[in-house]
């Protein structure tokens, strides 16, 4: 189960975000089935936040 302040990785591309970006949850819909992720640039800065289903992402041990 996703929850908040997860560390993730994309399964999918969106908003020009290639698979395998890596990101925190910053935010979980009520329905559970929807997040906001907070994505990485390659040194780990924040560039942008961007919706995904939670079967668009998995959590990555840190």
């Amino acid at each position: 189960m996703i929850k908040e302040n997860d560390r993730v990785k994309t399964l999918v591309e969106k908003e020009g975000f290639p698979v395998g970006t890596m990101g925190v949850v910053v935010s979980v819909y009520s329905e559970g089935t929807q997040c906001e992720v907070e994505v990485w640039d390659a040194d780990e800065y924040p560039v942008d936040v961007v919706t995904y289903s939670v079967d668009e992402i998995e959590s990555v041990e840190e």
